[in-house]
């Protein structure tokens, strides 16, 4: 009871100190006084502070097994290991909301401590918005969804987490994902501080542009882990299925990925401003969306929580967030027109406009395909679209973004001139050798004949780029490697940003791989039967039970050349006696062996799903690289972009 007590009292004290600093960060910004603004900030870091000692006393309570505490009851039970008690922290609804104000409220902190130094009403502003934000969600957590809330009666032991949460990937899905989701927040409140401080240019891009590629990293790692999860642990031998969750991580990661680029322009050149402004807070709203959509149940999801009062609550905060950010852009937006206009399409500029539109188009697409079936309903006929839907629908707008990542990057900024045609030699060289080679190996499916050469192209592309920038480094005084370093180190956002592009098209492969030459089987076999997938034959050697723990366990033993399987099936008789199934899968950098013990049968007969997924160690790999170039391009000092980049030919002007 203390503890519960304590953690309450840690949720009053924050949320009172959030109230503070939200209006008192909007009196500074508006009177431009640094000593209120000094205040809010405070008041903001205090409010951090007591947030990390209601999360400190809630972990504090899952250790000790505080049953009296609903939420521990709810999601642990005595038997459950040390990692995964933890963990419960943001596995249940109430506690997941506590980690996201967490997040928030440091996040929030360092980027406001950092803004402070250079513009004090940007700052100021920055902070309203962020402490407004944080008001919302401390309010639902002390009086609607608190994880402190007692039971009348202490039980001896727990409710017990859900089986599919009984894995390695929930300490590492979950926090990536909700970090995500909380940092969108940070490059919002500073969208819209930009706009209130009457500041819209791309000042306030420059404070929030590392907290944006946090945010979208983040996001990059929490999609790809998610994933990779669904993939190990639900055993249907997919890992994405349009679940509407699923979309409604994905389209604020779109949302980002556009914003990044046209900031790009926007830093350059002074183009793109309503763009940048309208992505940045479009992907916010979203975040806010998809949170709806997991509250609320108002969509069947194997992700959401069941229907809770919570939906409501989150509905409005969605309605009050798109009223006054669109009320604040529409009243600036006679200060959004850009300096200067795009003097053609065929530019730098004119790619990563176009890019944007498609990238936005394919969010809408999937936000259609997401709400319809709430849409539908509403008006008397519920309308249910799947897969088929997203991937006739995305299908092409994903086919024109691999072109551009082909030819944009060797587009010049500003204007052409013509000299920059020869250099599209080398992706159409590598596309049609690739097209060539896929028709000897006997490809006919036209995504494939499309989307693998147009991934030749886009790596021919990045390979060409950093070719000539270790040519041109061969120029440099000093060894070659040490000249080649400081080439890259000059120009690492360039550098970083190929190696993003190579990235997102090995996924791409990976994608088109896994899901055109994909092979499946399933058999039930008796010990000594055999069955041949694709290029691998396998052999059932019998099935095993025993008890593990908390559970028991079904395993089957499968031999593949010199290669053992070993697929499972966990049931918990403490939890009503559901099951969980434990794939089994031999990787390779070709293709995966993918095998599920679907049900036993008589005797020692079992059936199996068997599957032969290609490629699908790609989209891990690539998802690493992806990560790995924002890194490389973000590191150390931030590089100053020219406010104006000449015009060129063949090459674009690297970062100075």
């Amino acid at each position: 009871m203390f503890l519960a007590e304590l953690g309450s009292v840690f949720l009053l004290i924050s949320l009172g100190l959030s109230i503070v600093s939200f209006v008192t960060g909007l009196i500074a910004g508006r009177r431009g006084d640094p000593r209120l603004g000094r205040l809010a900030r405070r008041a903001f870091y205090a409010a951090a502070g007591g947030l990390v000692g209601a999360s400190a006393t809630l972990v504090a309570a899952l250790l000790a097994h505080d049953f009296s505490i609903a939420y521990v009851w709810e999601h642990t039970d005595r038997g459950l290991s040390t990692p995964l008690t933890v963990a419960a922290f943001y596995g249940g609804q109430e506690g997941s909301l506590l980690y996201w104000a967490l997040l928030l409220s440091l996040g929030g902190s360092a980027a406001v401590a950092a803004a402070a130094t250079t513009n004090f009403r940007l700052a100021a502003f920055a902070n309203a918005v962020l402490a407004g934000v944080a008001t919302f969600f401390l309010v639902v957590l002390a009086f609607v969804a608190s994880p402190f809330d007692l039971l009348p009666v202490t039980p001896v032991d727990g409710l017990g987490l859900n089986p599919v949460l009984r894995d390695g990937g929930m300490l590492i899905h979950p926090p990536f994902l909700l970090a995500g989701y909380s940092a969108f927040a940070v490059p919002f409140a500073f969208a819209l501080a930009g706009l209130l401080a009457g500041r819209p240019d791309a000042g306030w891009i420059a404070q929030t542009r590392r907290f944006a590629l946090v945010a979208w990293g983040l996001q990059s790692v929490g999609l790809t882990l998610g994933m990779w999860w669904a993939y190990h642990v639900l055993g249907w031998g997919g890992y994405w299925g349009w679940d509407p969750v699923e979309n409604a991580a994905l389209m604020p990661w779109l949302a980002t990925t556009a914003y990044l680029h046209s900031a790009e322009v926007h830093e350059r050149r002074g183009t793109l401003r309503a763009w940048s402004y309208g992505l940045v807070i479009t992907a916010f709203l979203l975040s806010i969306l998809g949170t709806f959509i997991v509250r609320s149940g108002i969509l069947p999801s194997v992700h959401t929580f069941a229907v809770s009062q919570l939906g409501p609550w989150f509905f409005g905060f969605l309605v009050v967030s798109v009223a006054v950010s669109g009320a604040i852009l529409a009243s600036r937006s006679d200060r959004l027109r850009s300096a200067e206009r795009l003097e053609t399409l065929v530019s730098r500029e004119g790619a990563l406009l176009f890019q944007n539109a498609l990238l936005v188009a394919l969010t809408a697409a999937i936000l259609w395909g997401t709400l319809l079936p709430l849409i539908s309903g509403m008006l008397g006929r519920e309308l249910v679209v799947g897969a088929a839907y997203y991937e006739r629908a995305g299908a092409p707008l994903f086919v024109a973004l691999l072109a551009l990542l082909a030819v944009g990057p060797l587009l010049p900024w500003r204007r052409v001139n013509g000299g920059w045609l020869r250099m599209l030699r080398w992706p159409l060289v590598a596309a049609g050798l690739t097209l060539a080679w896929l028709f000897m190996a006997g490809a006919r499916q036209p995504g494939v004949l499309i989307i693998i050469p147009l991934v030749a192209a886009g790596l021919a592309t990045c390979v060409s780029e950093y070719v000539h920038g270790a040519v041109s480094a061969g120029m440099l005084a000093g060894p070659g490697l040490q000249a080649v370093g400081r080439m890259i180190v000059r120009n690492r956002r360039r550098y970083g940003a190929y190696l993003a592009h190579i990235g997102i098209l090995v996924v791409a492969a990976g994608l088109i791989g896994s899901h055109v030459w994909q092979q499946s089987r399933q058999v039930t076999l008796h010990p000594g039967d055999s069955v041949a997938v694709a290029r691998y034959t396998l052999t059932y050697e019998g099935l095993a039970q025993h008890r593990a723990g908390d559970h028991s366990e079904q395993v089957a033993r499968l031999r593949s050349g010199q290669d053992t399987l070993e697929p499972a099936r966990l049931t918990y008789a403490s939890l009503g006696g559901q099951s969980l199934t434990q794939v089994a899968i031999r990787s390779t950098a070709l293709d995966d062996l993918y095998v599920v013990l679907a049900a036993p049968a008589d005797g020692d007969a079992a059936t199996f799903a068997i599957y032969v997924n290609p490629l699908v160690t790609w989209i891990w790999a690539g998802a690493a690289l992806l990560v790995a170039g924002v890194l490389l391009g973000h590191v150390g000092r931030p590089e100053v972009a020219a406010d104006r980049v000449p015009a060129t030919v063949g090459v674009p002007v690297p970062a100075k």
